[in-house]
């Protein structure tokens, strides 16, 4: 009886965050880190249901509850007793992005924009948007979160539109982080085959070779997925933080070094890297922070070598392939039809 009293005080006091978007290639993972200390709420129409068939295979799934709704239907009642709201919704990448611009506005910039309002108004006391490096589309020389933003695709336009309308709701109050997330990498139970890192490592478990567009000299900025979880928690761990937008990245390369990282991690030689030359890449962006400097201090990002290993253990493990479940322009092709 005075475990079940201990047990109910802790889980009343525990703050509550709502995650849209919670049962994507990120949200999926973010929900199991953030279960450790709190009570999660996914808000996702579970397209991708991973994360709700195996409730019962992930720890302290008794703090763990489900809106299934669309992000368009929103309403202010969603957000009740909720502390924290973390934003990863919309169209994921650029391919997906150009299926159906109209829909990837109404999503990416509308509808966000929409849901961060209702966050407010329900007295949300912290909104943290997930953006993209992609704002930044093309440039010659290093960016920051202050320099000229040259959005290429309708996934980069949308998402930069709805983090400036977005971050001039906040006050005092609401305290609104943006986080520009560099490309992504790594296993998730949700998983996506369509981000480089990714697609490279099972290409070399498949014994096939890399294709790179262009010469592979262009820019690129990476963050592994543990990484972005590890981001998420030590901002909701500090309540004082103040508002920002920050670029999130662990490392630049360009994708023709990324290969050959790749490539060497696994004991391959450079016959397995392939030049597609009549397809040029136009994003090219090297990206710095000055703002994750100042606030993430003590923040130590994970080993490149040991997150691909691992990555290449769990396709393995899990029997992962490429098909309209790990790669979204293929997903949202059939959405779209």
């Amino acid at each position: 009886m005075i475990y079940s009293i201990r047990f109910l005080t802790l889980y009343r006091f525990m703050k509550t965050i709502l995650i849209s978007g919670g049962a994507g290639y990120l949200g999926t993972e973010l929900t199991q880190s953030l279960l450790k200390k709190y009570n999660v709420i996914i808000y996702d129409s579970f397209n991708f249901p991973w994360i709700i068939n195996n409730r019962k295979k992930i720890k302290n799934n008794n703090r763990l509850k489900f809106i299934k709704k669309d992000i368009q239907d929103v309403s202010i009642k969603d957000f009740n007793k909720v502390d924290y709201v973390c934003d990863l919704n919309g169209i994921p990448n650029d391919p997906a992005s150009e299926l159906n611009p109209k829909k990837t506005w109404d999503i990416n910039y509308r509808s966000r924009y929409n849901f961060a309002k209702k966050a407010k108004d329900a007295k949300v006391e912290r909104y943290i948007f997930n953006s993209t490096c992609s704002v930044f589309g093309h440039n010659k020389n290093t960016v920051f979160e202050n320099s000229i933003k040259k959005p290429i695709s309708t996934y980069a336009k949308a998402n930069l539109k709805a983090e400036k309308k977005i971050y001039k709701l906040k006050d005092k109050n609401f305290k609104i982080n943006i986080l520009r997330n560099s490309t992504l990498f790594g296993f998730s139970n949700t998983m996506r085959l369509d981000l480089v890192i990714n697609i490279y490592v099972y290409k070399l478990m498949q014994k096939k070779k890399i294709m790179i567009d262009g010469d592979g000299q262009q820019w690129r900025p990476f963050i592994s997925v543990k990484d972005i979880c590890g981001i998420y928690n030590y901002i909701l761990q500090r309540e004082n933080f103040p508002s920002f937008v920050c670029n999130l990245v662990a490392f630049n390369s360009t994708i023709k070094l990324l290969a050959n990282r790749i490539v060497k991690t696994f004991g391959k030689n450079k016959n397995f890297i392939v030049y597609n030359k009549s397809n040029f890449d136009k994003r090219n962006y090297k990206v710095g922070s000055k703002n994750f400097k100042k606030l993430f201090k003590k923040f130590k990002f994970s080993n490149f070598s040991k997150e691909v290993r691992k990555l290449n253990v769990k396709i393995k493990f899990y029997k992962i392939r490429q098909n309209s479940k790990t790669i979204r322009m293929l997903y949202y092709k059939k959405l779209f039809a």
